[in-house]
């Protein structure tokens, strides 16, 4: 929460070098901008050279976030404990598919 204010702060002291983009460019060209913000070049946005948003890269989750009251518990199963498909259904599904309807 600290950078994301650090970086609204830095909003304000925009450099002469900086250029504003409008709303109308950065949604035509938002890829490109993407890109731009992703090495390391903020991308500002806004309206009559005055900007009101900065795009910049996310930050990384520096830990897992793990959902659920469960979420430290393993897992009901294993991947390895799965057996195979059923070989009674599979031959029952592939006959029906074969028989002719009333």
């Amino acid at each position: 929460m600290d950078s994301v204010l650090t970086k609204l702060k830095s909003l304000s002291r925009i450099t002469y070098m900086q250029k504003v983009i409008t709303i109308h460019e950065a949604k035509t060209h938002l890829s490109k901008y993407i890109k731009v913000a992703q090495d390391g070049q903020p991308v500002y946005i806004g309206g009559y050279g005055k900007a009101e948003v900065m795009l910049v890269p996310a930050e990384k989750p520096t830990k897992q976030i793990k959902l659920g009251i469960l979420s430290n518990e393993k897992p009901p199963y294993i991947d390895s404990d799965v057996m195979g498909p059923d070989l009674e259904l599979s031959k029952d599904f592939e006959t029906s598919i074969n028989r002719q309807l009333p």
